[in-house]
């Protein structure tokens, strides 16, 4: 189990959750700096600009709001770190959803400038996790990029993260629900030798698969209701902030496995195809994937419920993907060649694992 991280980057400097919190980025904002550049996608600012720009026209000198719809590139972010060195802006405040946040860390980085997340969805832990994940501006992966620092402040307002789709509700529960399903690839109860730091990730994940497992549908009901109940903001927290420190925690030490392989091989093969298919619901179909190399195909009983019952993605054609024989081999190889396949026992088993995404249908 190699450690991709030396350090444990378990937090972010500050994660904030509530209800009307949105009015609180100016303050923030003084906590690290005079001056922020705003970077939102264009639906999160519909929902969330007034309020910002209210709240930092009243703290900061200045400020500006620039909208941003492409990928969580390299190019465009290099570009707006210059700028804000140029303006004299010494604050990066990220509002939208994983690759927005995931861009606005980019940014900081680049420009050596502190970073705010607002996630205006629970979509991804992205907000809050030292890495992004880059692509291409035309899709295609091209790696995460960790970071050496954390994130210096979440702000998660849950009037704005209860009013969000449930879809994008569901890929964050997809997305968390997989921490624990691929950690438990190489680690169970059982192991005796595992790196430092994993069997607290290891425990955190399951009593996060726990409280998700049973909490989500009355998360739904509630935010259908427009309530902010308790197993909202539980369900919230979950998928942004603890999902976060389990990764931190980790330190990138196959806390992560097949299931996320299989997201980054869809993504890289098919970038334009699976464009309109959120990280959490790819990830979602590669965790039916997770469970059946893992021995334990019947826990997708319940996960295919939810996913049909809510019209989430639960097979290859779902996500755009038409299957070959020629692909079959494309997958195999790539995830083979992945840190998800490390003995020729699992190569092996990972043939009937794709035998079983193959064969299910819509």
């Amino acid at each position: 189990m190699p450690v991709k991280e030396e350090s444990f980057r378990i937090g972010c400097g500050r994660y904030i959750q509530g209800a009307g919190y949105t009015e609180r980025v100016g303050d923030e904002v003084l906590r690290l700096g005079t001056s922020p550049l705003i970077v939102g996608g264009k639906t999160a600012l519909e929902i969330t600009k007034s309020k910002i720009e209210k709240s930092v026209s009243e703290k900061c000198n200045k400020y500006e709001i620039i909208e941003h719809r492409g990928t969580c590139n390299e190019e465009r972010a290099k570009e707006l770190a210059a700028l804000a060195k140029e303006k004299g802006y010494n604050v990066i405040v990220g509002v939208g959803g994983g690759v927005l946040c995931d861009f606005a860390k980019l940014c900081g980085y680049f420009g050596e400038l502190p970073v705010i997340n607002v996630p205006t969805s629970s979509a991804t832990c992205a907000a809050y996790t030292p890495l992004s994940v880059r692509y291409t501006p035309d899709g295609k992966t091209v790696g995460s990029l960790h970071f050496s620092y954390e994130v210096n402040a979440v702000v998660a307002d849950t009037a704005v993260l209860a009013a969000q789709p449930v879809r994008l509700l569901l890929a964050g529960v997809f997305d968390a629900l997989a921490k624990f399903v691929e950690i438990k690839q190489r680690f169970n109860e059982e192991t005796k030798h595992f790196p430092i730091g994993l069997d607290y990730a290891y425990e955190m994940a399951k009593y996060s698969h726990k409280l998700l497992t049973e909490k989500t549908r009355k998360c739904i009901d509630a935010m259908e209701r427009g309530e902010i109940t308790e197993d909202v903001e539980q369900v919230i927290f979950t998928s942004l902030a603890a999902t976060g420190v389990i990764s931190g925690i980790a330190r990138g030490s196959n806390q992560t496995a097949l299931a996320h392989k299989f997201y980054e091989a869809t993504r890289y093969f098919f970038p334009g195809e699976t464009k309109p298919y959120l990280h959490g619901e790819i990830v979602g179909v590669g965790l039916l994937m997770q469970n059946h190399f893992n021995g334990e195909k019947e826990k997708n009983e319940a996960l295919l419920q939810l996913m049909k019952k809510y019209h989430m993605p639960h097979c290859l054609e779902d996500i755009g993907v038409m299957k070959t024989d020629d692909l079959f081999q494309k997958y195999y190889d790539k995830l083979c060649a992945s840190s998800a396949i490390e003995s020729e026992n699992e190569a092996k088993r990972l043939v009937g694992t794709l035998t079983y995404l193959w064969e299910m249908e819509r």
